[in-house]
């Protein structure tokens, strides 16, 4: 497929986006809709918002009337034949089919990365709930649960951190920061030391928790201590030069929902993450974004190969591109975007050679209040990238319409004032859609072409 045309047609909703504007500022003018965000405040706030009303068909791709400008999903992944081993694995997941599958040594892993759609949380959470309704028998793990909101940001709202003291934050996504990052991309730090409570997201005891890890810098990770109700033991063997610390359970036992984390020494703390393991789990989708990333952000993270390697995922996403391209058409260098994107695909290979990457097209966007091209420059060197770099690649640009498709988005509550994020319900569609992505993929891939 990665030979197929780059071009992609205009859809009938998004000829009517200058309709949807003009409707959207009368409903403004009468109070039926609201103020806009500036772009902080759009990924903080309005990733939370929804329609008032939530009718069944809410945000199905099949029966929403307020989606009908969707493309067919089946023209949407290029570079299929890039992720046959997550394909076959996932297959036999959905399906019950563990004797087909290969060999894995522990859960199948996916880690998304991103900026601001991805921090926010909405999309792995809407795709670890279809999987669960799919197959209520498979544990699913949440992933690693980053310090958003210990460093005053926001993230999944269904994880939540505390402290007594005063937690600052630096990200690898902002050029003036300085930081010892891994994975996350993100370092909490206090200058004081205290105990940092975070909650997990799920009730205390919904699933025996067989292992938690803490991620940290290499010479401050062995310096947290988990206060569990039962006796857990530290993996020795584990505290490599990483900046992950994990320790084991009990067998069939139990960590409560609120997990406290004490300092054992004094002064300044940083943190990066924490993360349970359920006991016998099937699948974990981790959420690793920051707000403003580009494609270069975790090149700067020194600890990101180490721990990649750690973590051993099978799938990455990388959903990067958003930031680099919100600039004035002139500005934009495809060239040297397509450059920095290479450079980090190979980079995630050497740390992880067997590791399969999907990459994820921008969505439309504006800037400064006009429709953003650039989108469909960084669409065509992805899917360039496709033969280039043996990848797969997700169309999510024409996926949702192409050319003018956030407007259209805007006006039916799925994207944000801004034109550049989504409300809440917007990302949950886009977590349903990579769902039903993968599914689709996974069975494509399974039966054979006549």
């Amino acid at each position: 497929m990665g030979g197929a045309d780059h071009n992609v047609s205009r859809p009938a909703w998004a000829c009517q986006r200058w309709a949807f504007m003009v409707a959207g500022l009368l409903c403004a003018s009468f109070g039926l809709c609201e103020s806009c965000w500036g772009q902080r405040d759009s990924a903080a706030t309005e990733s939370e918002w929804s329609e008032s009303t939530h009718p069944l068909q809410r945000g199905d791709a099949h029966r929403d009337d307020g989606l009908n400008g969707l493309a067919d999903m089946d023209g949407m992944l290029y570079g299929s034949e890039h992720l046959s081993r997550f394909l076959a694995s996932w297959h036999a997941l959905l399906f019950d089919e563990s004797s087909e599958a290969p060999m894995l040594d522990g859960p199948l892993q996916v880690v998304h990365f991103g900026g601001s759609h991805v921090q926010a949380g909405r999309i792995g959470w809407a795709f670890r709930q279809r999987l669960r309704e799919d197959r209520p028998g498979v544990v699913v793990g949440c992933g690693i649960q980053s310090p958003h909101r210990l460093m005053e940001s926001n993230g999944p709202p269904e994880r939540g951190w505390s402290s007594p003291a005063v937690w600052t934050g630096q990200s690898c996504a902002n050029r003036r920061h300085r930081g010892d990052w891994g994975i996350t991309g993100v370092e909490a730090i206090s200058t004081s030391a205290a105990p940092v409570s975070c909650w997990s997201g799920s009730p205390a005891g919904e699933h025996c928790i067989s292992e938690i890890r803490v991620l940290s810098r290499p010479d401050t990770a062995t310096g947290w201590q988990p206060l569990l109700p039962q006796v857990w033991v530290p993996m020795l063997e584990a505290q490599s030069a990483a900046g992950i610390t994990q320790w084991v359970g009990p067998e069939g036992g139990t960590a409560p929902d609120t997990l406290t984390l004490q300092p054992t020494a004094p002064g300044a703390q940083a943190l990066h993450g924490v993360e349970w393991i359920p006991e016998q789990a099937g699948f974990v989708f981790h959420d690793l974004g920051a707000n403003g990333a580009s494609s270069t952000s975790w090149m700067r993270n020194p600890h990101f190969p180490e721990q990649l390697r750690t973590i051993a995922p099978d799938l990455v996403i990388l959903a990067w591109g958003i930031n680099d391209a919100h600039m004035a058409q002139s500005r934009f260098d495809v060239d040297r975007f397509s450059k920095h994107y290479a450079a980090l695909i190979d980079s995630i290979r050497m740390a992880r050679p067997e590791i399969e990457i999907l990459l994820v097209t921008n969505n439309d966007s504006h800037y400064r209040h006009r429709h953003n091209p650039n989108a469909e420059d960084v669409r065509r060197a992805m899917l360039d990238l496709v033969s280039q770099r043996g990848v797969a690649c997700w169309d999510l640009y024409g996926h949702l319409g192409g050319a003018g498709s956030i407007d259209a988005l805007n006006a039916c509550g799925f994207a944000a004032g801004d034109r550049l994020h989504f409300r809440k319900d917007g990302y949950i569609l886009m977590g349903e859609l990579l769902y039903e992505l993968l599914l689709r993929a996974a069975i494509q891939h399974r039966t054979p072409s006549p």
